[in-house]
């Protein structure tokens, strides 16, 4: 008989790809303030992105090009936190606070990081035939071609779209969530709730009237809205659908983000005690868990889940550990079979 299979990725996956791939060392996803004097201002190629000039806010804030990882990690949990309690406040009915440099800030952050995952993401202007070789590709091709898999989906929280460009060179055929809606054909279905640079907006605007909104609210969308595409990513969009790490798209009205929570939360609900979960790389941030803890508790209770990761956080295998009866934990995906 035929299972499902629910995969869920987190920044610990990417971290997998790059190091794989040769790439770690001029890439810096864990780092994310570190190369932000190299992204370039989208209206004039010229690098400098993160700086007083064009982020002001988040430059008064400490983010500095090169500064120490963990007092970056701990800004952009600053700011998120920040973000996540003024949009608490317009869900329950109060005004948006976005006007203090905290939400100013938080602007920047998704700008500048939609920018800084477009600039890496050329830097890798071509998937290495080495990713073949990469554990978690086999893994995910043996899957797609037994018959013991009916069904693969893929939630991944990462805003990158490297994994949709290994899928591409791999020719491993998959379709994105809400977006190929209509494409039955497909094993694979891959939903990122956290929105990716590679979601494009219906409306686009030129490119000389790009800059940071301020004023406005958060701009939203409809998925349908959108479409995936893998080039000429840094057009000047009317909506950006991005949620910064450690953000949670529960606490934000964006109807984009909402339908893909609710689809990930919907595919959880299907497995049932023969299905599996594989969990890799999710760190499990006290400001953003809710969205996880909402996928555990729509799991069957005896489904089988697993969870990969060298340094997994300890809370996160505790709450593993009480839910989940058939928990087992492993430090790397060499034992992916």
């Amino acid at each position: 008989m035929s299972k499902k299979l629910y995969l869920i990725l987190g920044n610990g996956f990417t971290i997998d790809f790059l190091k794989h791939a040769g790439f770690d060392g001029e890439v810096n996803v864990v780092n994310l303030f570190s190369q932000g004097a190299e992204v370039p201002w989208p209206v004039t190629g010229v690098p400098g992105f993160l700086s007083f000039k064009h982020c002001p806010n988040l430059w008064s804030l400490g983010a500095r090009p090169g500064m120490d990882q963990a007092d970056g990690l701990s800004l952009i949990e600053d700011i998120i936190t920040c973000a996540n309690i003024d949009a608490s406040r317009i869900r329950s009915g109060g005004s948006s606070n976005q006007s203090n440099i905290y939400g100013r800030a938080y602007k920047e952050l998704v700008q500048y990081l939609r920018h800084l995952f477009i600039y890496y993401d050329r830097l890798i202007q071509d998937i290495p035939e080495s990713v073949e070789n990469w554990k978690w590709t086999g893994f995910l091709k043996r899957c797609l071609s037994s018959e013991e898999y009916s069904d693969i989906t893929i939630v991944s929280y990462n805003n990158d779209c490297w994994l949709e460009r290994i899928f591409a060179k791999m020719e491993i055929p998959f379709k994105i969530g809400l977006i190929d809606a209509n494409d039955h054909s497909k094993k694979i279905t891959l939903i990122k709730p956290h929105g990716s640079i590679s979601f494009i907006h219906k409306n686009n605007l030129d490119i000389e009237s790009y800059s940071i909104g301020y004023e406005r609210e958060l701009s939203d969308g409809s998925m349908g809205d959108f479409t995936a595409e893998y080039d000429d990513l840094a057009r000047n969009h009317l909506v950006t659908a991005l949620i910064p790490p450690a953000g949670d798209s529960g606490r934000f009205q964006n109807a984009w983000s909402t339908q893909l929570r609710g689809e990930a939360k919907a595919h959880a609900a299907a497995m049932t005690d023969s299905d599996e979960v594989l969990i890799c790389g999710m760190s499990y941030w006290h400001v953003d868990r809710a969205e996880l803890d909402e996928l555990f508790n729509s799991f069957a209770t005896n489904v089988e889940i697993s969870l990969v990761n060298p340094r997994a956080h300890r809370t996160l295998t505790s709450v593993l550990t009480s839910s989940f009866p058939k928990f087992v934990l492993y430090p790397s995906a060499c034992v992916l079979k």
